[in-house]
């Protein structure tokens, strides 16, 4: 019995027969040889039967002598498939066209960015890129690789000390490194390190110059820290001064930290408006009734479609409405006071430069009155305390 995957490759039909004695016409095919399977007899001098489609051209004879007649139901397997689809040849044409454009489309060149250069550099690179075939439009498997591109601009651009060369889909990526001269940097003016604010001395560092201080001497603003002249007396010789002092710094802070504050915590009901972006204009495309929530926080998303590495000028975008509750939270009095002074810390530290850092709090003294806690909070900072002062005429 033969497989059915060979009757769909080389193709059967369907066939009625119909007349007094349709078995004689079955038993006739069986004779000559011809292969006839999946028989049914639907009703009274009527059958059904598949036959393969190189042997249709013997059922008319044997039907006549059978005193039959044949009639076509169905045709099935791929000669009758391939014969439908070349009927709609257009649409098989342009599915091919389609398939090749979008082969033809994504091995082509049809970005060359320069990142890292300057403007003279960029010039004479898009010009040697060029001439190796880099360009839009160019097909990329005319062009050399990557690594053969690089070596060779490397070569050939003086001015850069590394060009990197990547390709990420229809675009080639250029990185330059640029040589650098080093420049010499202007003498700076010949000064003093004084202190910014009173202070005791924590630490220091002196590059250029000599030290007036030591470490834990108290210092008033306007102190010299570190003199800009140096040298035995009346040789002295004048130096911009160079250093970091670091000086201990006391400060008395107050916070009040209320004993319940308002938060609002998220319900789980939520809704979702969806936009299209074009540039700055949105366009609202779903959710046209959104429920009114007492409270409600917004999340906004927006992604951007890309084609080729190249951005459209729209992009898709969904706002995000959760319902949200009060919440009363309480604070312990213990709890408040942590808070206040980690709220100090933060403020404080603002007052001063990056540098600056708290090695010490201590917590004075503490009420609770009208529902807050009031504290008064003693801080230690170290922070560099010099600035400069330039030397004048009789120092």
């Amino acid at each position: 019995m033969k497989n059915q995957w060979v009757h769909k490759v080389s193709g059967y039909v369907r066939i009625k027969i119909t007349g007094p004695y349709p078995e004689l016409f079955i038993n006739r095919c069986i004779d000559n040889k011809m292969y006839i399977w999946d028989i049914h007899h639907p009703g009274k001098e009527v059958l059904i039967c598949s036959v393969l489609l190189d042997e249709v051209s013997h059922l008319r004879k044997l039907a006549r002598a059978s005193d039959c007649k044949i009639s076509f139901i169905d045709r099935r397997g791929m000669p009758f498939f391939m014969q439908k689809l070349w009927r709609r040849n257009g649409l098989l044409f342009g599915a091919f066209a389609f398939v090749v454009s979008i082969f033809i489309l994504s091995n082509m060149v049809w970005g060359v960015q320069i990142e890292g250069a300057s403007p003279k550099v960029e010039h004479e690179l898009r010009q040697a890129v060029m001439e190796l075939g880099v360009k839009t439009g160019a097909f990329q498997f005319t062009l050399p690789p990557p690594e053969e591109i690089q070596t060779i601009i490397t070569e050939e651009i003086s001015d850069a000390t590394w060009i990197g060369v990547t390709r990420k889909g229809t675009t080639y990526h250029f990185q330059v490194v640029e040589k650098e001269i080093a420049e010499r940097e202007p003498r700076e003016a010949p000064g003093h390190l004084v202190a910014s604010r009173d202070a005791v001395i924590y630490d220091l560092f002196v590059e250029e110059g000599l030290p007036m201080v030591e470490i834990n001497q108290v210092v008033e603003k306007g102190d010299l820290l570190v003199s800009g002249l140096i040298g035995e007396e009346g040789e002295e010789r004048r130096v911009p001064a160079r250093g970091t002092i670091f000086g201990e710094i006391w400060f008395q802070g107050k916070v009040e930290i209320p004993l319940s504050r308002t938060l609002y915590a998220v319900t789980g009901d939520k809704y979702r408006t969806h936009k299209l972006y074009i540039g700055n204009v949105g366009i609202p495309i779903w959710g046209w009734n959104p429920p009114e929530y007492a409270h409600a926080i917004e999340e906004e998303y927006e992604s951007s479609w890309n084609i080729f590495n190249m951005e459209l000028p729209f992009q898709y975008g969904y706002k995000e409405v959760l319902e949200a509750t009060e919440v009363e939270v309480e604070h312990a009095v213990e709890q408040a006071v942590t808070l206040a002074v980690d709220e100090g810390k933060e403020e404080l530290l603002s007052q001063f430069s990056e540098d600056a850092e708290i090695i010490g709090e201590k917590v004075l003294h503490q009420e609770v009155e009208d529902g807050k806690v009031k504290v008064i909070i003693h801080y230690r900072i170290v922070d560099d305390i010099a600035m400069k002062q330039p030397i004048i005429q009789g120092d």
